[in-house]
């Protein structure tokens, strides 16, 4: 391995463990693929690639919009993939996401970065695509193609901890959605846990980038559903309750 390969590994693996990466536990969660010849299958984390708008204003403030395949489905802690756990997602359908978000710019940025990016608003939204053919036709609009018979399974709406972080190599993002919701459609996909997961951690990687004008990026995304922190709570005090309960035992 090229040792710049090798300090650019460190440093975007040191970029996400720094980041907000302790919320993406990896949770289990069942998805119903028998409408499209498969299985009830258990997942903990969605992967695939996208494709993003930037743009910046020249006052330290950018936009973005993004459309992301989401077409891997991972088990056990993220290491089993598609195949591994009997999916048929990319094969017999496909799942995309688009998400959106607006913010400004620090420079120098957090954690030894060139510069930082962090939203104050954003969107995330999941859609599942039976005939495997939506695409994008103006990504700065979101305006996307072929989706007339898909499926939107959950949005959100509510954006919390976020960060990007640029540096001379390229960078690294993690932010976090609030609040998400499946629709009808939605809760006959994700059909555990019962109600589902409150929130959305996307995390991944991204291109060079120029603070300035407008232009495309790409990158490998990755989600990970979440308690929302009061049930994280509830379990935390359970889990204190019962170990209070075996020590008065002994």
């Amino acid at each position: 391995m090229k040792i710049n390969t090798l300090v650019k590994s460190l440093a975007l693996t040191a970029g996400i463990a720094a980041s907000f990466a302790s919320y993406a536990d990896f949770m289990d969660f069942e998805v119903d693929e028998t409408p499209y010849n498969g299985n009830v299958v258990t997942a903990d984390k969605l992967n695939g690639g996208y494709v993003e708008y930037i743009e910046f204003d020249g006052a330290g403030n950018f936009v973005v919009s993004a459309f992301a395949s989401m077409n891997q489905l991972f088990g056990n802690d993220g290491t089993a993939n598609s195949s591994q756990i009997g999916s048929v997602i990319g094969a017999n359908y496909s799942l995309y996401a688009t998400f959106t978000a607006t913010g400004s710019v620090s420079t120098p940025g957090a954690m030894g970065s060139l510069s930082s990016l962090t939203a104050d608003s954003g969107s995330f939204t999941l859609y599942l695509d039976p005939n495997k053919d939506t695409g994008y036709t103006d990504l700065a609009s979101l305006t996307l193609g072929g989706d007339g018979e898909d499926l939107e399974l959950g949005t959100s709406e509510s954006i919390g901890s976020n960060i990007g972080l640029l540096y001379p190599f390229g960078g690294v993002f993690d932010f976090m959605f609030n609040e998400f919701e499946l629709t009808t459609d939605g809760e006959a996909y994700f059909v555990s846990p019962n109600p589902f997961y409150m929130m959305v951690n996307v995390d991944g990687d991204f291109d060079e980038l120029n603070l300035a004008g407008s232009q495309i990026l790409t990158g490998d995304v990755s989600a990970v559903f979440i308690p929302e922190p009061a049930t994280l709570a509830v379990l935390s005090l359970g889990l204190l309750g019962l170990g209070a309960t075996k020590r008065r035992k002994a």
